[in-house]
């Protein structure tokens, strides 16, 4: 198929270098002042010219066919190596895409392992701060506990110190030597018998 390209283009350029050659023998007659066409020469000038390019199709048919051929080879070499560097780009693609996915989902994992790490803590710091606040309620209870005690104390101790003190002047009041002295026998009676 290529070498039938080749042939017409080799016929093509030969049939236009018979037109022009007609051409430039038709003007150079009509130059020279003659009216008709010289036969003769013209023959010549065609077989001259058909002789012409039958030796260049002759000489230059195997390089002009090698340089095709050549160039065709490495058009076609430069095509394999373009489909092969574009298969190896292809491939390198879907590696890196593949490894963004496994990045993209790495990074998810440690984001959800971070934010369950924070919930933990969040949990931890809590139950500490829970156990902080019982802790602290019950020592305020406690210490409640305590004030009120002590207050209770206080208070039926100052209640006594009145009684006795409100006693003392009721009997300072209300006794007599009399009253005295029987109180005074009726202990000393009391203390005999204990014994």
């Amino acid at each position: 198929m290529r070498k039938n390209k080749l042939t017409r283009f080799l016929a093509a350029g030969m049939f236009l270098g018979v037109t022009l050659g007609v051409g430039v023998v038709w003007a150079a007659t009509e130059a020279e002042g003659h009216h008709g066409l010289n036969w003769t020469d013209f023959l010549l000038r065609l077989v001259n010219t058909a002789i012409l390019a039958a030796v260049l199709y002759k000489l230059l048919k195997k390089p002009i066919s090698n340089y095709f051929k050549s160039r065709r080879e490495n058009i076609q070499s430069l095509l394999e190596e373009m489909e092969k560097s574009k298969e190896e780009a292809e491939r390198k693609a879907a590696e890196y895409k593949a490894k963004l996915a496994i990045l993209d989902q790495e990074a998810e994992k440690i984001l959800q392992e971070y934010i369950a790490q924070g919930e933990r803590e969040k949990a931890k710091i809590l139950e500490a701060a829970e156990r902080q606040a019982n802790y602290i309620k019950q020592q305020a209870r406690l210490a409640i506990q305590q004030e009120v005690e002590a207050a209770k104390t206080e208070l039926r101790e100052e209640v006594a110190e009145l009684t006795v003190k409100a006693a003392e002047d009721i009997l300072r009041q209300r006794m007599d030597m009399g009253d005295q002295e029987r109180l005074i026998e009726e202990f000393l009676v009391k203390v005999v018998e204990a014994k």
